[in-house]
C-alpha cells in the first residue's frame, strides 16, 4: 500500500498574535483597578463595563486589537466586498486560583477574541471544543490528534491575543498557579456591504 495522505478540510481557524510592546503602567493600573468594578460570572468575575475598549485608558489597546481584526479579515475571511470587522462589546475577566470560566460560545458575533494582560503559559490555557465530532459514540484512542479529539487547548501568555469564530465553544479549566489571570474579551461584527444586488443577496450593515 502506498503512503496515505490526510488533508485538513474546512478547519476552524485559531488566530494567534502578540502585541509588540510591553503594556504601559497606565494600562496595567487601569485593568488592575477594574477588579473593584466587577460582577460574578460563571466561575470567575467580569467587569461591569461591557464596552471596556471605549475607555480612554485602553485607546492604544483598541487600536492594536482592531489591527488584528483587519489582519484576520484579510488573511482568513478574505472578502470580495468592501467590509470590515468592528469591535462590538468588550470586557475584562479575572480568574484566580481554582476559579474557572464555563464552557460557552459568543452569539450575535462573527469573530471573538481574548487579549491577555496577565497569564502564565506554564499554568494558563484556553480550551476549544470540536462540535463536529459526535459524542454519541466514544472511541478510546492511543494518540490524540486534531482529527480524533473532542477538545484541544493552547497555552496563553501575557501580551498574546487569540481570535476564533464566535460559534466555537471554549472554556477555561480550573485555574492553577497563584497569579490572577486577567484577560480582555471582545466580540465583532461586519460593517459594510454583503452579497450582491444582482444575486438578490445584498445586505447593507
Amino acid at each position: 500500500m502506498k503512503e496515505s495522505q490526510t488533508h485538513n478540510l474546512f478547519p476552524t481557524p485559531i488566530y494567534i498574535n502578540k502585541i509588540d510592546r510591553e503594556f504601559t503602567k497606565k494600562e496595567i493600573d487601569f485593568v488592575n483597578n477594574e477588579i473593584n468594578n466587577c460582577k460574578i460570572n460563571h466561575g470567575n468575575i467580569s467587569s461591569l463595563d461591557s464596552y471596556i475598549l471605549n475607555r480612554l485608558e485602553l485607546n492604544n489597546i483598541k487600536t492594536f486589537i482592531q489591527k488584528c481584526c483587519n489582519d484576520y479579515l484579510s488573511k482568513i475571511i478574505s472578502p470580495n466586498n468592501n467590509i470590515k470587522l468592528y469591535i462590538t462589546q468588550s470586557w475584562l475577566n479575572y480568574t484566580k486560583e481554582n476559579q474557572y470560566h464555563h464552557r460557552h460560545n459568543h452569539t450575535n458575533s462573527i469573530i471573538s477574541g481574548v487579549l491577555y494582560f496577565n497569564s502564565n503559559k506554564d499554568n494558563d490555557n484556553i480550551k476549544f471544543f470540536n462540535s463536529k465530532n459526535s459524542e454519541q459514540i466514544s472511541i478510546e484512542t492511543n494518540n490524540y490528534n486534531i482529527w480524533n479529539s473532542n477538545s484541544w487547548w493552547f497555552p496563553v501568555e501575557t501580551g498574546q491575543i487569540i481570535m476564533f469564530p464566535s460559534s466555537t465553544e471554549h472554556q477555561v479549566d480550573n485555574k492553577k498557579g497563584n497569579n490572577t489571570r486577567i484577560s480582555l474579551a471582545f466580540n465583532t461584527f461586519y460593517k459594510g456591504l454583503l452579497g450582491s444586488n444582482e444575486n438578490m443577496t445584498e445586505l447593507k450593515l
